[in-house]
C-alpha cells in the first residue's frame, strides 16, 4: 500500500492509497461467498455457489462493489496506522480509481489541535467586593417582612406595602420576527421599596416605585427602557411598556429584630449570630458570582487568543449535544422543541444556524481550551480531594433523597460512576480555576510548570470520535454518496 496525504483547510487529511489492481481479487471472493451466503441459489447450500454463478446471477459490478467495501474496511485501520492519523470522528470514502494502480480517496477528520499562545501574560486583578451594611441591612428587612402580618388598606399604595398586581408587558419596538407581547394577565406581588439583595428585581430595579399611589382597582401605563447590561439579555437597549392594573393593597406589621426573631431561622441564640449568618450568606454567593464571571472573563479571553482547529464533523456533534440539552430543559418543563420554536418564531434549520451553532462553537472552543490548559498546567485530580467531594456530593443528595433510596442507588456501578465521574469534574474545574487565577493575577510565575508532556488526545475530541459505534469501513466509513432556613426565608 502506497499512502499519499494532503491537508485540507477544514482540518481534515485528503488520504490516498494505492494498490495493484489485482489487489481487488481476493476481496472479490470473499464479496461472492458474502453474496452467496445472503441469498438462495437453487441447488446450492448457502454460501457454497461457486464464484461463476454469482456473477452469472448477479454481475461483476455487484460482485466488485461488495468487494470495495470490504477492502475499504479491510485497509481503512491499517491506512490510520501507516499515515499516523488519530482521526476525530468518522472517515469518508471520497473516491475510487479502478484503474492500476487501484486507488482509494479518504477524508479523515483530524483531531482538534490547541495552540494556546502566550497565555501565561494574561493579566486580570482578582478583587471581590467586600459585603456591605446595607446589604445586610435588606437581607435582614426581607426575612423581617416574610414573617409580617398583612392587613387590607383602603387607600393608595406607598413604600413597604405589600401589593398584588397584574401586569402586561409589552416590546414597543420588535425586531423583525420578534414577538412584542412578554406579559399578558401575570400576576406578580411585591414589596414597594423592597430591593433585590442581588439587584436582579423583576422586571426591573426600582419596578415597585411606579406603583406609588395607585389604589385598588386602578390601573397605570408607564415605560421602561433596559440598560445594555441588563441581565434580561433579550431586553437589553428594547424599551418596554407595561401596563399594570392594582388588586389589592395591604399594610405589614413588622416583627421585632431581636434574639427571639433570630431563633425562628435556626440555631441562632442571638441577633447578632444571625445577622454574621446572613453577613456570611451573602458573602459565599456574591463571591461565587464574581469568580464565575471571574472566571468567564479569562477563559474568553485564554480562547480568543488561542489558535483552535477542528474540522466540521466535531462541531456537527457537539451541536447535537446541545440540542440534546435543550430537548431535556423543555422536557422537564413539559414543552417539545417544535412547540418551543413554535413560540420563537423560527423554523428549526434557522434555529440551528443561528442559535445552536454559536452556542456549540462557543462550548467546544471552551472545552479544547481547558483539556489544553490542564494537560500544559499539568492540572491533576487528587485522591484526597476526589474522595472529599464525593462525600460532599452524597451530602447535598441526602438532603433531597431518601437515605435508603440513596444507599440503593449507589449500589448500582453505573451510579458509582456517575457519581465519582461528577465529582472528578468539580475538583478538576475548580482546580483549573484556581490555577488561571494564579496566572491572572501573576502568582503562576513564581513557580514555572515544568515542559509540559506530550499532548493525549482531548476528551471533546474522543466523544466526536465515538459517534458511531461500528467498525472503521462499515457504517462509521461512509461510501461516496448555604444556611437553608434564612436563604429559603429570604427568597
Amino acid at each position: 500500500m502506497k499512502i499519499t496525504t494532503e491537508a485540507r483547510d477544514d482540518h481534515q487529511m485528503k488520504v490516498v492509497a494505492e494498490f495493484e489492481a489485482n489487489s481487488l481479487d481476493k476481496y472479490k471472493k470473499q464479496a461472492a461467498r458474502k453474496i452467496a451466503g445472503q441469498a438462495k441459489i437453487p441447488g446450492f447450500r448457502p454460501g457454497k455457489a461457486p464464484y461463476d454463478v454469482i456473477a452469472r446471477l448477479y454481475g461483476e459490478p455487484a460482485i466488485e462493489e461488495e468487494a470495495i467495501e470490504l477492502m475499504a474496511k479491510d485497509i481503512y485501520p491499517q491506512m490510520l496506522d501507516e499515515a499516523k492519523i488519530n482521526p476525530a470522528a468518522p472517515g469518508t470514502l471520497e473516491d475510487i480509481v479502478k484503474e492500476d494502480p487501484l486507488k482509494f480517496t479518504f477524508v479523515v477528520p483530524l483531531e482538534p489541535t490547541v495552540d494556546l499562545g502566550k497565555y501565561r501574560e494574561i493579566r486580570k486583578e482578582y478583587a471581590p467586593k467586600p459585603v456591605t451594611q446595607a446589604q445586610i441591612d435588606e437581607f435582614i428587612k426581607r426575612l423581617q417582612r416574610t414573617y409580617a402580618t398583612a392587613e387590607p388598606v383602603d387607600r393608595p399604595a406607598g413604600k413597604d406595602d405589600l401589593v398584588y398586581i397584574k401586569i402586561d408587558a409589552n416590546i414597543l419596538e420588535p425586531a423583525d420576527g420578534e414577538k412584542a407581547e412578554l406579559l399578558k394577565d401575570s400576576p406578580l406581588q411585591l414589596v414597594i421599596g423592597e430591593n433585590d439583595p442581588e439587584e436582579n428585581g423583576f422586571p426591573y430595579p426600582g419596578f415597585g416605585d411606579a406603583l406609588i399611589g395607585l389604589s385598588a382597582d386602578e390601573q397605570k401605563k408607564f415605560k421602561y427602557t433596559y440598560p445594555e447590561d441588563s441581565r434580561y439579555e433579550k431586553l437589553r437597549g428594547k424599551e418596554v411598556e407595561f401596563n399594570v392594573t392594582m388588586q389589592s393593597v395591604k399594610h405589614l406589621t413588622l416583627p421585632e429584630l431581636n434574639d427571639d426573631f433570630a431563633r425562628m431561622f435556626g440555631d441562632y441564640e442571638t441577633f447578632d449570630q444571625l445577622k454574621e449568618a446572613v453577613k456570611t450568606q451573602i458573602e459565599a454567593r456574591s463571591n461565587a458570582e464574581y469568580d464565575d464571571d471571574y472566571f468567564n472573563a479569562i477563559l474568553d479571553e485564554l480562547t480568543a487568543a488561542a489558535t483552535i482547529k477542528y474540522p466540521p464533523q466535531v462541531l456537527e456533534h457537539e451541536m447535537e449535544h446541545v440540542v440534546e440539552d435543550i430537548t431535556h430543559d423543555l422536557s422537564n418543563k413539559h414543552m417539545e422543541l417544535d412547540t418551543y420554536l413554535k413560540t420563537i418564531n423560527k423554523g428549526k434549520e434557522a434555529w440551528m444556524e443561528e442559535e445552536v451553532k454559536p452556542a456549540a462553537r462557543k462550548r467546544l472552543e471552551r472545552s479544547l481550551v481547558l483539556d489544553e490548559l490542564s494537560r500544559a498546567e499539568k492540572i491533576q485530580v487528587g485522591k484526597e480531594d476526589l474522595q472529599s467531594e464525593v462525600t460532599n456530593i452524597l451530602g447535598e443528595l441526602s438532603q433531597s433523597v431518601d437515605t435508603k433510596r440513596l444507599e440503593k442507588q449507589l449500589k448500582s456501578e453505573r451510579v458509582a460512576n456517575a457519581l465519582t465521574m461528577q465529582a472528578a469534574n468539580r475538583v478538576l474545574n475548580r482546580n483549573i480555576f484556581l490555577r488561571l487565577k494564579d496566572i491572572a493575577t501573576g502568582k503562576a510565575d513564581e513557580a514555572p510548570v515544568e515542559e509540559a508532556a506530550p499532548a493525549k488526545p482531548k476528551s471533546t475530541a474522543k466523544k466526536a470520535a465515538k459517534s458511531s459505534d461500528s467498525e472503521p469501513g462499515e457504517k462509521a466509513l461512509a461510501k461516496p454518496k448555604k444556611s437553608k432556613k434564612v436563604s429559603e426565608s429570604a427568597e
